[in-house]
């Protein structure tokens, strides 16, 4: 154990210090960031733009409208027009605001200290999080390989099973950084300035926020993890970076598309609880478009652990032959 400890150091301090990791550290920060600055702003907006368009639907409103129209508009039919027309306006406007809040109080748990956790790990286990884990594995795993660095690593550390598994533990540190970096900037941003200029946060309850980061992060937390295994195992079988960027994004496409429940992708959407509606506001990934799913995710999902588990283990199995 002491032995894979140091390797682990060695690790760390070969990767996490290059520019690579640091830039898709501040890129995600600073993306997921502003992506958050911009959806509570529409969400902000939209509601209050509904609620204002609510209290114009009054006859008073109406007769308003009606001395201000031009001369050759006939007043009294305008009038009789508008005053048939409110309830079902108010009844079209209701429903709109529904929806507005529905959204809004979604993007009301940014600006929670713990709902900015689980607000980053909405985008950190899904797309942007995942294709920044591939191509991470693909500079340091394959890359190794591809640049001839591989061989002085191997005859150092002769068990690659333990060099892999070190590598794909420092990805997973790095994405817990990522989460750590990128939550404090969603939570200064509305610390200094959502709160105030866009006011969600009382939308929703501590015990609501709680559940929300707990579901998100947990699972986020044994997504990341898996998929850092899964991008370390998949570069150490194709050696090449581009060629292991290109494979792993293929697999993410397929994975991700929902036309089936049973696909990774909208397995994750169900588990992490994440809103079709709200997909590219807070998540990059979606569930299965149809009908209801046949079975829980965490039914769903076991399929697929068991595969990852079957291919890490004939990996191993043939590490000889195949990888070393």
């Amino acid at each position: 154990m002491k032995s894979w400890l140091r390797l682990l150091g060695c690790e760390l301090r070969r990767t996490l210090p290059r520019l690579l990791p640091l830039a898709m550290l501040l890129l995600l920060a600073v993306g997921i960031t502003l992506q958050t600055l911009n959806t509570q702003r529409v969400a902000h907006n939209n509601l209050q733009n509904v609620r204002i368009g609510l209290t114009k639907l009054t006859p008073e409103n109406c007769a308003e409208d009606t001395a201000n129209l031009p001369p050759d508009v006939p007043a009294d039919v305008f009038l009789k027009d508008c005053l048939d027309g409110l309830d079902r306006a108010r009844a079209a406007y209701v429903n709109i605001e529904v929806g507005f809040t529905a959204t809004a109080e979604q993007m009301a748990f940014a600006q929670h200290p713990l709902g900015a956790v689980g607000w980053t790990f909405g985008w950190l286990a899904t797309a942007p999080g995942l294709l920044s884990v591939l191509v991470l594995a693909a500079f340091f795993t394959a890359g190794e390989w591809s640049r001839g660095t591989a061989v002085p690593l191997l005859l150092q550390e002769q068990r690659l099973w333990r060099l892999l598994s070190a590598k794909a533990a420092v990805l997973w540190l790095w994405s817990l950084l990522a989460a750590a970096v990128t939550s404090a900037g969603v939570w200064l941003l509305a610390v200094m300035h959502t709160r105030r200029a866009f006011p969600l946060h009382r939308m929703v309850a501590s015990d609501e926020v709680s559940a929300y980061t707990l579901q998100r992060g947990g699972i986020g937390l044994l997504v990341l993890g898996v998929a850092c295994v899964a991008a370390v195992g998949l570069a150490a079988v194709v050696r090449l970076p581009l060629r292991t960027v290109l494979v792993g994004v293929l697999v993410l496409a397929v994975a991700a598309w929902p036309v089936t429940a049973w696909l990774p992708g909208p397995v994750l959407a169900d588990g992490m609880g994440l809103s079709p509606g709200l997909n590219v506001h807070d998540h990059l990934l979606t569930s299965a478009v149809g009908s209801a799913a046949p079975a829980p995710a965490a039914v769903r999902a076991l399929p697929w652990v068991a595969l990852l588990c079957v291919a890490l283990w004939q990996g191993w199995r043939t590490r000889p032959r195949d990888l070393v």
